[in-house]
């Protein structure tokens, strides 16, 4: 039971620096990606969504500590795309659906929470990459919530997609039962 609780929380303040160190790349070099929860997708996969869930939100507030003052309020879209990840996992829909159909489902919900966060608390401007394609189509009309959510969701999508390859490859090399 001690050697469980150590390696889980091992792994999870691992994987927590692991989600700032890609947060600050992403937020540092403007790079239009998130790269914020490839440590988080790891602990889901290994330990399950609730750990997962842990992760991210402690992820948010380290990174809103050190360098993003826009992650707290993102904090919820990281939690509920781990939890859609983790259910879909769990019940194999990534073997069934296959990894795009499956990431697909999973990205939705945690993306137009987070284009409602990011159109109507901050008018469509962040400290994300991609904030000049929500200005763009702000500046030719398009509703903030609307752009937030086109952006969004193709952002989310291409940088899950990216975390979710990287973290297969890695649980797939990880004896799971020496993990847990």
């Amino acid at each position: 039971m001690r050697k469980t609780n150590t390696k889980l929380l091992t792994t999870i303040a691992i994987c927590i620096a692991i989600n700032c160190l890609g947060a600050f790349i992403a937020v540092s070099t403007k790079v239009p990606l998130l790269l914020d929860h490839i440590g988080s997708l790891l602990v889901c996969m290994l330990f399950g969504w609730k750990y997962g869930i842990v992760t991210a939100f402690l992820s948010s507030v380290m990174n809103q500590i050190l360098f993003d003052p826009f992650a707290l309020p993102f904090a919820p879209t990281g939690m509920l795309m781990v939890f859609m990840v983790g259910i879909l996992y769990e019940k194999g829909y990534f073997k069934k659906l296959h990894t795009i159909p499956a990431l697909l489902l999973a990205v939705l919900p945690g993306a137009i929470l987070g284009a409602i966060i990011q159109g109507y608390i901050f008018g469509g401007v962040t400290s994300s990459g991609s904030d000049v394609i929500v200005r763009f189509m702000i500046n030719k009309g398009v509703n903030p919530a609307a752009a937030s959510f086109i952006n969004q969701y193709f952002m989310e999508f291409v940088d899950r997609l990216i975390s979710f390859t990287v973290v297969m490859t890695a649980v797939k090399r990880i004896k799971i039962e020496s993990i847990r």
